[in-house]
């Protein structure tokens, strides 16, 4: 019996624009224009593919009455549309994001790779679809080998931001969702920019290390995150005196950077903070205020006021304690003895964070004698 994505699976580029209609082609590409997290606005299982944009959701699912055997539809319009266009471009693009493709049979069980072999293994498979996937790669500054990119995915539409900044993995940006998960540093549309610009620039250019010509906050991708800052040796004396305790190193205290950034911005230098690390530095923010909370909700919590108001029943100091530390933690697990009120401490963590993160989904997994 053939799935949804058995369908979606084998879905091609020609086959997609026909599923539109004459105007698919334009579609797709518009459609590859929106900037969708995969991991958060997907949903996919055997029997239907969501994708929630803000202002529509596109549901794909099977119909044998339909070509190709798919039918699509849009819930803000009644006609084939852009929001159409971005679900089938990031299917076209990210197949093997949604687990609709699969890398190449490995000659090699992956359990028995190491460490090493393994992340041999997924530069060799990015590095094989940079070879044979088309893209294009239009450079903000055709002058200079380091600088920022826009490389557009000929398949899908779509098209990503690319910084570069050296030959070695992680010194790069992509705003690929595969760059951000796969901690290698790199991804197959910077594989491709460093091979096109490997043979366009001569040597002299390609040995010469990348000008830092403004101040830039971005991520460094590897097994772990570092934030760090790019900064300019021509700056006046009072900015580089602001700056200089950031200076080759990995920025650990984001509260400090802000404070720096904004004396940096009072004296009118431009300071450019690419979104990855824009995100990064609010994760880091909410995490230190969660903290903060925590640890005032863990003083005294027997005294403390969320007691009674978290909830509609009244927590025990420890079960306020325990909502705290994991609410705090960030990621946590609770193990309490049984009937010491696991469950409502769960609730407790799902609301307290409801009124500190906006955060408005949470996914129980139960036996089915306690969903009641």
């Amino acid at each position: 019996m053939i799935t949804l994505k058995d369908k979606l699976s084998h879905l091609s580029y020609t086959q997609a624009c026909k599923l539109l209609g004459p105007q698919g082609k334009q579609l797709i590409l518009e459609g590859g224009k929106y900037d969708i997290d995969p991991f958060e606005q997907v949903t996919l299982n055997s029997r239907r593919f969501s994708l929630n944009l803000n202002d529509a959701r596109v549901d794909i699912v099977l119909d044998s009455h339909k070509p190709q055997r798919l039918k699509i539809g849009c819930s803000a319009c009644p006609v084939v549309c852009e929001h159409q266009g971005a679900a089938l471009s990031l299917i076209l693009e990210e197949k093997l994001t949604l687990g609709l493709s699969v890398p190449p049979p490995e000659r090699t069980p992956m359990e028995s790779l190491s460490d090493e072999a393994l992340i041999k293994t997924a530069i060799a498979d990015r590095i094989q679809r940079a070879q044979t996937e088309k893209m294009r790669l239009q450079s903000c500054d055709p002058r200079t080998l380091w600088t920022d990119y826009i490389l557009t995915s000929h398949v899908s539409g779509k098209s990503y931001r690319i910084a570069l900044r050296g030959w070695e993995s992680g010194e790069s940006y992509c705003s690929c969702p595969d760059f951000r998960k796969n901690t290698l540093g790199t991804c197959k549309h910077i594989i491709y920019a460093l091979d096109k610009v490997r043979k366009k620039f001569n040597r002299t250019d390609r040995e010469t290390p990348a000008a830092i010509k403004e101040i830039c906050v971005y991520l460094r991708y590897g097994q772990q995150l570092q934030l760090g800052m790019l900064i300019p040796d021509n700056l006046a004396p009072q900015v580089s005196r602001q700056l200089k305790p950031f200076r080759g190193k990995a920025i650990k205290n984001v509260s400090d950077l802000i404070r720096c950034l904004r004396r940096v911005e009072s004296l009118e230098v431009p300071v450019t903070i690419y979104p990855d690390a824009e995100e990064y530095i609010n994760q880091q923010l909410f995490q230190q205020r969660m903290a903060e909370t925590a640890a005032g909700i863990r003083k005294n919590p027997k005294a403390h006021a969320l007691r009674r108001s978290l909830l509609k029943t009244e927590l025990l100091p420890y079960q306020l304690d325990g909502v705290a530390f994991a609410a705090g933690a960030g990621r946590a697990i609770l193990a309490d003895d049984m009937g010491l009120g696991k469950t409502i401490q769960g609730i407790g963590v799902a609301e307290l964070l409801s009124t500190q993160a906006s955060i408005s989904k949470v996914l129980v997994i139960c036996p089915a004698s306690l969903k009641s």
